[in-house]
Order: C-alpha cells, then structure tokens, then sequence
C-alpha cells in the first residue's frame, strides 16, 4: 500500500514539498493524524504519511487550531512543536508562517479549508485552516498581511492552494454565518453566497478565493482543488458526513532547504 497525498500542480512545479494527507481504509484510524484517534494511531499514521512527502516529522510545526484567527510566524527553534506531543504545540493559532527553509508548517483540517501559501519572493509559506469561523474572520488576508508586510512578499507574486473541504453542494449555514461574513468581507461577498431550498449555501472556496483576489493575488496563481469532503466521505474526513468523532487530513508545506540565503 502506497497511497500517496494529494498535491497541487501550481506547487509541485516550483519544487515545493508540499501536500494533503487522505482517508485510507487499510491504516489504522482510516489514516488520520489527529490525536482524537488516539496518540499511537496518530503518530504511526503521521509517520507513514510524512514519509509519502518527503519531509521530518520531527521537524514539523503544529498549532492547537481553535477556529480563530491568529497567525503566527514560527522560527527554526520551533521545529516539532506538536508533532509528537500535543502538549507541545504551539497555542490557540489557525495559521502558520515560517520563512525558514526545511521546516514544514500544517493545518488539520475535517471539512474546513486546508489553504497552502507560497511567497517565492521571500521566500515563504503558510498553511491556514479555515473553517467558516476563520473565513469570516478573514484569516487568509491574516496570513497574506503577515506574508506581505512581516516578510516583505509581493501579493502578486504569491501561490495559494485551497485543498479538499466541504463544497457548496453540501455547506448549509445559518443567517449568524451569513451576517457574519457580509459584515467582515471588504467585497462583493454575495457572490460566495446562495439560497437554496430556504437555507443558506456558503461557498468557502469561493469566498476564501475573493479574499485572495482582493488583496492582488492573480487568479492563475489560485489553484483549488475542487474536491467536497462530505461528498467524497470514503476518501476524506468530515465532520458533516461522519460526526465529531471523525478524525482529520493534514495539509503541509514546507521551504526546500536550498532555498536558504535566497530571500
């Protein structure tokens, strides 16, 4: 058994290590990295998969996500915070920026957003996890503002990834959400929003993707992967389809280590 992650076209031909862990029936705990499985399911399936992409574990930075909206910028010293121990990583924060090659950052995420950001010009990355709470918070212009105004990143110049989430065949939301976000967006949020059958549908690709739009990113710089978790529940883990016990994909990325001395 070889499953490999899910990788993005836009990233891979710029050599980044990059990708999204899956759903797989014959790993333990159906392959999930999160410690809800339990700590050893979790660390043999975060083992397996980090040797599908190339890159340490041991080096490997997490956050304890709690569907908000900081960002944090981690250095070298940070490598494996809550990779082995979730004691260890680092606190209450939904996105993650590091400018330090061959340290690689992750998101989990079970129905919510994996988005993977590539500054070149820095270089950089980020992952961001954003669920509606993060998206109405605008967590992805967090994550660009800090890219562009900590770091020194171009907007136009930036990649961003959106991976596998919940789509909007599948995401109804209730008017607090929809109010939430057309109060937050600074554009024509409308468009990421649609009445169907007397219930709201939110669009979180599309309106994590105008965010994008509206702070300079090109629109062929913006991959999305297209794919609903909830649709597509024997592949990918979502809370919709399957409850809170489910358990979680982790999206990764990291700089390559001959990319250093190069910002």
């Amino acid at each position: 058994m070889t499953t490999q992650p899910y990788r993005f076209a836009i990233l891979t031909q710029l050599g980044i290590r990059h990708g999204v862990t899956r759903r797989e029936p014959s790993l333990p705990g159906h392959g999930a990295v999160s410690w809800n499985t339990g700590h050893e399911v979790a660390l043999q399936n975060r083992r397996y998969w980090w040797k599908q992409l190339g890159l340490p574990l041991e080096s490997t930075v997490f956050g304890r996500q709690v569907h908000g909206a900081r960002v944090t910028v981690v250095l070298k010293q940070d490598g494996g915070r809550g990779a082995l121990d979730p004691s260890t990583a680092v606190p209450e924060t939904d996105a993650l920026v590091t400018a330090e090659p061959g340290l690689p950052v992750v998101v989990q995420c079970a129905d919510c957003v994996p988005i993977l950001l590539f500054a070149p010009d820095v270089p950089a990355v980020a992952a961001v996890h954003a669920g509606w709470r993060g998206t109405t918070q605008l967590i992805v212009l967090r994550a660009v503002e800090v890219l562009v105004r900590g770091l020194g990143a171009r907007p136009h110049e930036l990649r961003a990834a959106l991976g596998p989430s919940i789509g909007p065949c599948c995401y109804e939301v209730g008017d607090e959400v929809v109010e939430q976000w057309l109060t937050a967006v600074p554009t024509d949020g409308r468009e990421a929003i649609c009445r169907r059958a007397n219930k709201y549908v939110f669009d979180l690709w599309k309106a994590n993707r105008l965010l994008l739009l509206d702070v300079g990113v090109l629109p062929q710089h913006i991959e999305l992967a297209g794919i609903c978790t909830r649709c597509h529940a024997s592949e990918w883990f979502s809370y919709r389809a399957t409850g809170p016990r489910t358990g979680a994909q982790a999206a990764v990325i990291a700089l390559p280590l001959d990319r250093a001395g190069k910002r």
